[in-house]
């Protein structure tokens, strides 16, 4: 699952990240290729497995 338009609003051990109007707290380690976010302040592309995007309460 692709969302455009996230933005990393805390990083460490696990990112804080704004996907819409939710903000969701993500694995780094779960992020598949093509996500090109990583640190506070990084506006762009995070890519979930379906299973984790469910989780999330993203979809």
């Amino acid at each position: 699952m692709t969302f455009d338009d996230v933005e990393v609003a805390s990083d460490g051990v696990i990112l804080s990240c704004r996907v819409g109007k939710k903000v969701v707290w993500v694995p780094p380690r779960r992020m598949l290729p093509g996500t090109t976010i990583a640190r506070t302040g990084d506006r762009g592309r995070l890519v979930l497995s379906r299973e984790v995007a469910l989780n999330l309460g993203l979809i």
